[in-house]
C-alpha cells in the first residue's frame, strides 16, 4: 500500500487497476488538502479471476503474501449465485492514524460501494486482515465466507506476534439500494 510500504511491481499493477476502475477513492484534509485516507477497489467478472497473479511478483515476500492471499480466497466461489455477474473486490482501505475513529473508513467504503452499484455490482467481497476490517465489514452487513488461519500458513514471512489478528477472513456484502450505510461525517 503506498505509503506503508516498499512500492514493488505487484503495488504498482494492483494500485493502476484500482484507480483505473473509477470505484476507488480517497479522502483529503480539508485544510491543507493532505491525503488522509483510501479505499481501493476494482470490479471483477466470471470472466476474470480475483487471485492475484504470482507472476506480477518481483520478491520472494511479495510472493509469499500473494500465496497467502489466494490460499484464503480458495473455495469461495463468488459467483456461485446466478444473480451474481460482477462483484466490487474492496483491495485495500487504510486511514492515516491521526484521522481513525472518525468514520473515515466507513464513509470510504460506502462511496466505493455506491460507485460499484452505479457500475451494476451485485456483491462486494475482500480478504479482511485486521480486526478493525473484519469489524467494520460486518457492522457494514459483510458476511464472513471463509477463515484462513496464519498459524497453519507454511510461509514463515509472517511474525504473527506482530498482527492485531491471526486470522484472514474472506468476506463479503450483496450490494442494494435497500442497503445505505450512514457515517457521522
Amino acid at each position: 500500500i503506498v505509503g506503508v510500504t516498499t512500492p514493488t511491481k505487484y503495488d504498482e499493477e494492483v494500485l493502476e487497476q484500482c484507480l483505473e476502475s473509477g470505484v476507488s477513492v480517497g479522502s483529503r484534509e480539508q485544510t491543507t488538502g493532505r491525503l488522509i485516507g483510501v479505499c481501493l477497489s476494482y470490479i471483477i467478472t466470471s470472466n476474470s479471476s480475483w487471485y492475484d497473479d504470482e507472476a506480477a511478483c518481483s520478491t520472494q515476500a511479495e510472493v509469499a503474501i500473494i500465496r497467502i492471499l489466494n490460499t484464503a480466497k480458495s473455495g469461495v466461489d463468488l459467483f456461485q449465485d446466478p444473480t451474481v455477474k460482477r462483484v466490487l473486490y474492496m483491495d485495500a482501505s487504510c486511514v492515516h492514524p491521526d484521522y481513525g475513529r472518525h468514520g473515515i473508513c466507513r464513509k470510504l467504503m460506502q462511496i466505493c460501494h455506491d460507485l460499484g452499484e452505479e457500475q451494476g455490482c451485485q456483491m462486494a467481497a475482500g480478504v479482511m486482515t485486521s480486526l478493525y476490517t473484519q469489524k467494520l465489514s460486518s457492522d457494514l452487513g459483510y458476511k464472513n465466507c471463509a477463515t484462513l488461519d496464519l498459524h497453519t500458513v507454511k510461509e514463515s514471512l509472517l511474525d504473527l506476534s506482530r498482527l492485531n489478528t491471526t486470522k484472514y477472513m474472506v468476506m463479503t456484502k450483496y450490494l442494494s439500494p435497500k442497503y445505505k450505510i450512514t457515517s457521522k461525517i
